[in-house]
C-alpha cells in the first residue's frame, strides 16, 4: 500500500469543523490503496474536544506526533483566561483587550500562532519520510503554518509530491481585517501564500470560487474536492419535534448574523400567537455577543433562544434530526461567495429544510438551487416574513429528492486517491 503523509493541526480528540475533512479522507483512503500517516501536534491548544471522533479513526491509520509550543499560555498570564469563552460566548471584538490580542495575532504570529512548530517539524519529518519511503505529502490549512512545514520538506526533498489543501482562504480571508495588519505584515502573508501555491505540485480546495482565487494568486494546478457527508453517520431514525425549531450548530460570529431573519421571526410572533408558542431558536458552539444581542433586542425573541454551548459531532447530528429548519450562514463579506460550510452536506443527509443566508451571489446559492435543497436569501433582502412563514406552514418544499451520493465521503475520497495516483 502506498503511503501519504498528512500534516494537520486538527486530529481527534480535537472537535469542531476543522477535523472532519481529513479524518474522513483518512477513513476511506485505505480502501483506495493509500495508507494515511497523520502528523499532528502532541497536546495542542485546540478549544474543544470530541472524544467520540477517536472511534472514527481507521485501524490502518498511523499517527506521528511531536511537541508544539503555542503562545496561548503567555496570553493567559498577561490577560487572564476569559470565563465567557468556556460558556461559548465570544466577547465584544471592539474591546481594547481584544483589539490588542488581534493585532498581536495578525502582526507578530505570521501566519498564525502555530508557526513555532514549523522548524522542529521539518527536522523531525525529513528523516522519517526517508526512512518510511514516503512519496506523497498533504498539508491542510488553516492553520496555514501546516503549509510552511510541507514547503520546508519540499525544499529539502524535491522529489516529494505535495498537495496543499485549503479549507479556507489565506491572504484574502475577511477575518484578517480584524487583525489590523500593517503593510509589511500583509505583504508577508501574501508572499508566503504565493510561495506555497507556486511550489506545491497540486493545490486542493473546497469551492469553485476559491479554485479561481488560488489560480489568480499563483497556483498553476488547482483541483476541487468539496466537503461531504459520511453515510455511516446517518443511520438513526428521524426524530419528531412538535415545535418549530430553527437550528444552527457551530460558530456564529458578527460576519454571519442574519438580522433580517430575526426581524421576520419577531414580526410573525407579533401576528401569530401559535407560531410564537412553537418557535425555538436552537444554537450551539461559540456565539458572538453581537449576534445574541441582535436576536434578543427583538421583543418576542427574548425567551426563544436555547444555547446548548459546545456539542460533540454525534450530538450535533442528533440536533439536526430534532430541527425543523437548519440555518446555513455564510460570511456577509467577500469570502462568503466561495464559503462552502461542510455542514450543508450533512444537512442533505439529514433531509431537513435548509435556510441559507449570504451575499447576493455565491457558490452555496448555486448549489442549493441546483439540488433544490433549500432557500437562499441575501443578507440585504429586507422583507422576508412571508418566505419564513411559508417554511413554517409547509407551503414551500425544500427537501431535495435529487441523488446526492456524489457528496458521500467515500466517493470524494476516491477522487482524492485518483488525484494522488496521477501525481
Amino acid at each position: 500500500m502506498k503511503k501519504v503523509l498528512i500534516i494537520t493541526y486538527y486530529w481527534p480528540p480535537a472537535g469542531g469543523s476543522g477535523v472532519q475533512r481529513w479524518l474522513k479522507f483518512s477513513k476511506y483512503l485505505p480502501e483506495n490503496g493509500w495508507k494515511p500517516i497523520i502528523y499532528t501536534p502532541d497536546s495542542p491548544s485546540f478549544d474543544v474536544k470530541d472524544e467520540d471522533l477517536l472511534s472514527d479513526i481507521h485501524p490502518e491509520v498511523e499517527v506521528w506526533k511531536s511537541p508544539i509550543w503555542e503562545p496561548y499560555s503567555l496570553k493567559e498570564k498577561i490577560f487572564g483566561k476569559s470565563e465567557s469563552s468556556n460558556a461559548g460566548i465570544i466577547q465584544d471584538k471592539s474591546s481594547t483587550k481584544n483589539q490588542i490580542l488581534n493585532w498581536i495575532r495578525g502582526n507578530i504570529f505570521i501566519p498564525d500562532p502555530k508557526v513555532y512548530w514549523v522548524k522542529p517539524s521539518i527536522k523531525f519529518l525529513s528523516k522519517k519520510i526517508q526512512e518510511e519511503e514516503i512519496t506523497h505529502i498533504v498539508s491542510t490549512g488553516p492553520p496555514h503554518s501546516m503549509h510552511l512545514i510541507a514547503l520546508g520538506l519540499k525544499k529539502r526533498l524535491p522529489n516529494l509530491k505535495w498537495v496543499a489543501d485549503f479549507r479556507d482562504p489565506w491572504s484574502e480571508l475577511d477575518l484578517l481585517e480584524d487583525f489590523k495588519l500593517s503593510k509589511k505584515s500583509r505583504k508577508k502573508y501574501q508572499e508566503l501564500e504565493r510561495e506555497v501555491l507556486e511550489i506545491a505540485d497540486t493545490t486542493l480546495t473546497v469551492s469553485e470560487t476559491w479554485v479561481e482565487s488560488f489560480k489568480r494568486l499563483g497556483s498553476s494546478n488547482v483541483h476541487l474536492i468539496t466537503n461531504g457527508f459520511d453515510e455511516e453517520d446517518f443511520v438513526e431514525e428521524e426524530k419528531k419535534n412538535d415545535n418549530f425549531v430553527i437550528g444552527h450548530f457551530g460558530l456564529l460570529n458578527h460576519l454571519r448574523n442574519p438580522k433580517n431573519l430575526w426581524k421576520a421571526l419577531n414580526d410573525i410572533c407579533e401576528e401569530d400567537p401559535e407560531f410564537k408558542d412553537k418557535l425555538e431558536i436552537r444554537l450551539s458552539g461559540n456565539i458572538d455577543t453581537e449576534v445574541l444581542q441582535s436576536i434578543t433586542q427583538n421583543f418576542h425573541l427574548k425567551n426563544k433562544v436555547v444555547h446548548l454551548e459546545y456539542l460533540s459531532h454525534k450530538e450535533v447530528l442528533n440536533q439536526y434530526y430534532q430541527s425543523s429548519v437548519l440555518l446555513l450562514l455564510l460570511f456577509n463579506s467577500k469570502s462568503g461567495k466561495g464559503n462552502y460550510p461542510g455542514k450543508i452536506f450533512e444537512y442533505f443527509a439529514a433531509k431537513r429544510s435548509i435556510l441559507s443566508f449570504g451575499p447576493d451571489e455565491s457558490d452555496i446559492k448555486n448549489l442549493i438551487e441546483k439540488t433544490k435543497s433549500g432557500l437562499y436569501i441575501p443578507y440585504n433582502k429586507v422583507n422576508i416574513k412571508d418566505i419564513v412563514y411559508q417554511l413554517y406552514t409547509g407551503n414551500i418544499k425544500t427537501i431535495s429528492s435529487d441523488d446526492l451520493s456524489q457528496f458521500k465521503r467515500s466517493i470524494l475520497t476516491k477522487q482524492l486517491a485518483d488525484l494522488l495516483n496521477k501525481m
